[in-house]
């Protein structure tokens, strides 16, 4: 996949200040600040939707005693992530990888933070599943399930269990 990275600034901007109400019809005009554009060009099957780039996927609430023996899970709770304007003339699937803090005693979950990062919980991990509920390692090269894409948008579903 080509990336071009995209970057304009503007220098110089002309702030125009003015009411209709004024006095005085002559504008006055300011010059200052900078104003960075950013993004990428990209040869992809899809584009992320913005609702999907930054989404939070609600864990709940859980009580410990749920938890007696090494191994036990919660519900899958099931989240996804919805791909725009695709193409399958450019790529006829897709395929996500995750990555994140693994859990220091099973690699293959993600660690769980406190709230202002700064303790890890023990013996309780984050677990990512495919739509085929195969675990997903967060070592961002262990791909889910190929989905096929169709043109235009597509919805590719995943779980997490604790």
């Amino acid at each position: 996949m080509k990336h071009k990275l995209m970057t304009s600034t503007i220098a110089s901007l002309m702030f125009v200040a003015g009411a209709a109400v004024a006095a005085d019809p002559t504008p006055v005009s300011v010059s200052g600040g900078t104003i960075h554009f950013e993004g990428k060009l990209v040869n992809a099957a899809c584009a992320v939707s913005t609702k999907s780039a930054d989404q939070t996927v609600t864990l709940g609430q859980y009580r410990t005693a749920s938890f007696t023996a090494i191994g036990n899970t919660t519900a899958q709770v099931p989240f996804s992530i919805v791909l725009n304007d695709c193409d399958p003339k450019v790529a006829a699937t897709a395929a996500v990888a995750f990555s994140g803090q693994a859990d220091n005693t099973n690699p293959n979950l993600l660690a769980v933070s406190s709230a202002d990062n700064s303790t890890t919980a023990t013996g309780v991990g984050i677990e990512i599943l495919d739509n085929t509920s195969s675990p997903l390692k967060p070592d961002g090269a262990t791909f889910s399930a190929k989905q096929s894409l169709v043109e235009g948008t597509n919805t590719l579903r995943f779980y997490r269990t604790l």
